[in-house]
């Protein structure tokens, strides 16, 4: 039954190889970013290499616990005058096989402007508190697809190679909600517009492979 699953999943992805490529789509592009074109903060992900590295077997769906965790990051402050007051953190695929799409792996706020890192450990739910949304690190997040914190890369069968668009954001003024627990990504978004002081940007990409010979027959 899973030969059939995955090679039903590669015809898929094969056939919905051209949609891709929604580059226009991820945060950046939204109206808070009108006055901030290009990016003034410089993001790494140390264990992987320079943005358009591969992700690590361990930040993809094909670890052991079948999700994967966020590579660690590092960025620096933003190149400008106004002190950062919060940062925001997203990662958006944007090339999954839906028309005019993208969607995030995870998306957190209200992070301290002295934080300049990030862990696998950082965005982790808090136990016990997922109703909170809260990370370990007292972080908050808005939950993605899945309904988690973060989810890692998990391109489909045969749609070759996503890219994984980790953006860290900085604002000068922190975000404030009335019900934070509840709040959505496009409530982020709206939050942000006037805010926005800097950006910086990672990508890594990922492709799952999988091979027709594993139809034959032992």
């Amino acid at each position: 039954m899973a030969i059939v699953l995955k090679s039903l999943q590669f015809a898929s992805g094969w056939l919905l190889y051209p949609i891709r490529g929604h580059d226009t789509r991820q945060i950046i592009y939204d109206p808070a970013f009108k006055d901030h074109p290009k990016p003034n903060i410089s993001l790494e992900a140390v264990e992987c290499g320079p943005s358009g590295s591969p992700l690590l077997r361990h930040h993809t769906c094909l670890a052991e616990d079948g999700i994967g965790c966020l590579p660690e990051l590092r960025w620096t402050p933003p190149e400008c005058d106004e002190p950062v007051k919060e940062y925001v953190l997203i990662c958006e695929d944007i090339d999954i096989p839906i028309p005019c799409l993208v969607v995030h792996h995870g998306l957190f706020w209200a992070i301290p402007p002295s934080v300049h890192t990030a862990t696998p450990a950082d965005v982790k739910e808090r136990e016990g508190a997922a109703k909170e949304r809260q990370t370990a690190a007292g972080w908050r997040f808005i939950p993605n697809p899945m309904g988690t914190a973060y989810g890692g890369a998990g391109a489909p069968y045969g749609h070759g190679s996503h890219r994984y668009v980790y953006t860290i954001i900085a604002l000068d003024a922190p975000l404030d909600f009335e019900h934070p627990k509840k709040a959505t990504k496009n409530d982020i978004k709206h939050a942000m517009i006037g805010e926005v002081i800097g950006w910086g940007q990672w990508v890594g990409t990922f492709e799952r492979t999988w091979s027709w010979k594993m139809l034959r027959p032992l």
